[in-house]
């Protein structure tokens, strides 16, 4: 038997927890942003959570980090937080014989999903499918029926489980060369949650999510110095399983010389020492961010190890449909 709960009922955070657990994808910012502290300090009056999850008995099998909110001209809007909506699957709860969900549990996303848009009429929908298992999301199916745009984006995913030596191989040739160069060069420093500046934050919202994050461990921040002066700095996110990189720019233009590679090399071990068994860049792409245009290509997030992989962010505009 399969059925839909919402956060109404009472068992919903013992599952979501469960389903957390067993997501691949592992993504911290949304599994910390749950807690009623995270909430709270988000101004959770502006946000009417809808988020769900699909069990087959006792068991939930996919679930979504889903709200509406009203945009600044007062037209309902459906996203998480401020961010895109994102779902989440049990991957224990996979058929193994066949390598995929039942047909029962995906049809209960889809209806519920077609639900939700039905009854909130909302003027856009921004979600990003975590291509989970190498698969596609129903809700994406759902979204591109109705005129959705998806948009590729690749990240770099680091396995932190393999050793420091195996790691530091895993990086190329002249990545190993410009962290060598920042580790000799370079005081990099963790920033504790007391000495946490929020205004290098620019969004408000998020300043309030990630100053949260680092005073309960769940994140951290590094600066990079250079004869004293900072010169670069990184914030990430983590749940003691997998680490995600928020931002990593360089803050001053007083040197010529790489100053992000040693930051991230750092918080690869950082991570790995906090028993992350993955690195996730996300969306980042640091070259774009901060370095010397004459040195992009080498600050690639490739240029790092580990494997690339694809989300879809589906974005479903009504004035585009």
């Amino acid at each position: 038997m399969h059925a839909v709960i919402e956060t109404s009922d009472s068992n919903f955070f013992q599952h979501w927890d469960k389903l957390c657990s067993n997501d691949p994808v592992q993504n911290p910012i949304y599994m910390q942003m749950r807690s009623e502290s995270q909430l709270a300090s988000r101004g959770i009056a502006e946000f009417t959570d809808r988020s769900f999850l699909v069990m087959a008995a006792e068991e939930p099998v996919f679930g979504c980090s889903l709200t509406m909110h009203l945009d600044e001209q007062g037209r309902k809007c459906i996203g998480y937080f401020g961010r895109e909506a994102l779902s989440h699957v049990n991957q224990a709860t996979m058929q193994a014989s066949t390598n995929s969900f039942r047909p029962e549990a995906i049809r209960l996303l889809q209806e519920h999903i077609t639900h939700l848009i039905e009854e909130i009429q909302p003027y856009t929908i921004d979600y990003l499918d975590p291509v989970s298992c190498g698969v596609m999301s129903p809700v994406t199916q759902v979204l591109l029926a109705k005129g959705a745009i998806p948009v590729v984006q690749q990240t770099q995913i680091v396995d932190l489980s393999n050793s420091k030596r195996a790691l530091h191989r895993g990086l190329t040739k002249s990545c190993r060369g410009m962290v060598e160069w920042g580790r000799r060069n370079l005081d990099i420093e963790i920033i504790s949650s007391e000495s946490f500046d929020v205004s290098l934050i620019d969004n408000t919202e998020d300043r309030l999510t990630y100053e949260e994050l680092i005073k309960k461990d769940n994140g951290f921040m590094l600066q990079a110095r250079y004869n004293n002066e900072p010169v670069s700095s990184g914030l990430f996110v983590h749940n003691n399983a997998s680490c995600y990189l928020v931002s990593a720019d360089r803050v001053s233009r007083s040197i010529d010389r790489p100053v992000l590679h040693a930051l991230i090399w750092e918080a690869m071990l950082q991570s790995k020492g906090k028993g992350c068994s993955q690195f996730d860049f996300g969306s980042t792409s640091i070259a774009s961010i901060s370095e010397q245009p004459s040195t992009a290509a080498e600050v690639s997030t490739a240029s790092f190890g580990g494997e690339s992989h694809a989300r879809l962010r589906v974005t479903l505009d009504r004035m585009c449909s």
